[in-house]
């Protein structure tokens, strides 16, 4: 693993953070190119702002959330981000939740910004991970497959493989005729099944929850059975109304 990409005296350019920033910029700039027609260039970047910040914040706090023990033993840790110790799905519905009401607020339509925002969670979770992968957390099981990377499974690679993969299906998809919300929801779905089946090679302590699963793969559950249901509903309407 490579966690500190350099240092200047006593400052230290951490590879995760770098990587992490890295994805935020990428998935900013999609946004804001393909968001046009649906929000002011200026109000889109006082919405992205808000939406790193509560990211950042909910991912961690979630993080935080199933270490607890050690971080009531190390507080000033739980401000050390650039270390590594984001929870993904902690950030998606803290910004679910703020976007919900930011919207609402601004009078923005929410629907056809989530189809612009999913390839660009894609693509920039997709950095992030490779950031894992330096940082060397969030690794896999032992193995000896042969693209086994120290002897374990490289779970961030497969992660940010298949984030590439769901990213070039949304960028497709959103140039293409879609109803509003559609690609936001095949987002949902895809991701979610990413994630399920990636967290059984994960090797680190994440602890069980219901059906002895991880506490992220019941969430993809969760999510895929709500995205499955929007489909559902939204296909038969569509059929109701011819």
């Amino acid at each position: 693993m490579y966690p500190e990409l350099f240092s200047i005296g006593k400052i230290t350019i951490y590879t995760y953070g770098v990587l992490v920033a890295l994805g935020f910029f990428v998935g900013m700039q999609y946004i804001v190119k393909y968001s046009k027609n649906i929000i002011a260039k200026q109000q889109v970047y006082d919405f992205l702002f808000y939406v790193i910040l509560v990211g950042i914040i909910g991912a961690r706090l979630f993080y935080v959330t199933l270490d607890l023990p050690y971080y009531k033993s190390n507080p000033l840790e739980i401000l050390q981000v650039w270390k590594g110790g984001l929870v993904y799905y902690g950030g998606f519905v803290a910004v679910l939740i703020f976007a919900f009401f930011y919207c609402r607020y601004k009078k923005i339509n929410i629907v056809k910004l989530m189809d612009v925002f999913a390839p660009a969670l894609a693509l920039g979770h997709a950095f992030g991970r490779i950031g894992c992968f330096f940082s060397g957390c969030c690794y896999g099981k032992n193995s000896d497959c042969f693209f086994a990377i120290a002897q374990k499974h490289p779970t961030q690679l497969y992660e940010a493989f298949g984030n590439f993969i769901i990213f070039y299906i949304l960028h497709n998809r959103l140039k293409k005729s879609h109803k509003d919300g559609y690609v936001f929801v095949l987002y949902m779905i895809l991701y979610s099944l990413l994630r399920f089946f990636v967290e059984f090679f994960r090797g680190d302590d994440r602890g069980t929850f219901f059906l002895g699963l991880s506490p992220a793969q019941n969430i993809s559950i969760v999510i895929f059975v709500v995205a499955a249901v929007i489909l559902l509903f939204t296909k038969n309407g569509a059929k109701n109304e011819k």
